[in-house]
């Protein structure tokens, strides 16, 4: 009985394995090269199985981007989606604003503790800002419910705001923190080598802090100044600039 159990226990060992391995060359090659700059012959070259491994664990490549994405759900859509539900909103608008910000910022920051979290923490970024993503079903099925359910909360702390107005200040913040995960380098030659956008506390700490302020300025009620001015309001606007120098020409 001993020995009937074994069997059947080593080839699924086996395959989890190949299957961790294919995802984790992926995973680098994705973060690297994008979605486009990679094909199901680059993954298996790099993880070093057949060809025919990756197809029969994945199907097809997007079949391995999403994978990808599943496998980290607990620590991205998961953690942050808990954190949200946890939030014990307190009437302090600035408070309850910058709580928001650390339940969406913290999680997201500290995938990089985790082994392949820094190749994740830039797939991320791409997916975010990939024109195409509709097509990957990524955002719409790990990022978009976390999304709305950070901006129903939103409502309720702000609910003389338009939601347009709501989704924009989250849409704004999402820039952010992907510009962050791309982990470019910029930052690092801009400020000499001063900041890091890889120190995870640092990030969390001027991420958090740079949303909830956005986020405080925004979150506003908002006046007619706020709100952009109408074709006719232009147009007035701009017949008042012109005034004054045909006035001019006709003098001199």
């Amino acid at each position: 009985m001993s020995g009937m159990k074994k069997r059947k226990v080593v080839p699924s060992e086996a395959g989890d394995q190949t299957r961790e391995r294919i995802l984790g060359a992926a995973e680098e090659l994705f973060a690297r090269n994008g979605f486009d700059g990679v094909s199901m012959r680059d993954i298996g070259a790099a993880a070093e199985v057949p060809y025919a491994l990756v197809t029969y664990h994945f199907k097809s490549k997007l079949g391995v981007y999403q994978a990808l994405f599943r496998r980290r759900q607990d620590l991205l859509t998961n953690q942050r989606a808990e954190r949200l539900r946890a939030l014990q909103l307190t009437g302090n608008r600035a408070a309850d604003i910058r709580a928001i910000a650390a339940a969406l910022v913290e999680p997201l920051i500290r995938i990089r503790d985790f082994p392949g979290g820094g190749d994740f923490a830039r797939l991320i970024a791409r997916e975010i800002c990939e024109p195409r993503q509709s097509e990957h079903g990524i955002v719409a099925e790990f990022f978009d419910p976390v999304a709305h359910a950070a901006l129903d909360i939103m409502r309720q702390v702000a609910p003389e705001v338009s939601y347009a107005r709501i989704c924009w200040a989250f849409h704004l913040a999402t820039g952010a923190l992907a510009i962050n995960n791309a982990n470019t380098g910029r930052l690092e030659r801009l400020s000499g080598g001063e900041a890091q956008a890889a120190d995870a506390d640092a990030a969390i700490t001027e991420l958090t802090a740079f949303i909830a302020s956005g986020w405080t300025g925004m979150l506003t009620a908002e006046t007619p100044q706020s709100r952009p001015a109408t074709r006719r309001t232009k147009h007035r606007s701009l017949h008042r600039d012109s005034a004054p120098r045909e006035s001019s020409r006709r003098k001199a």
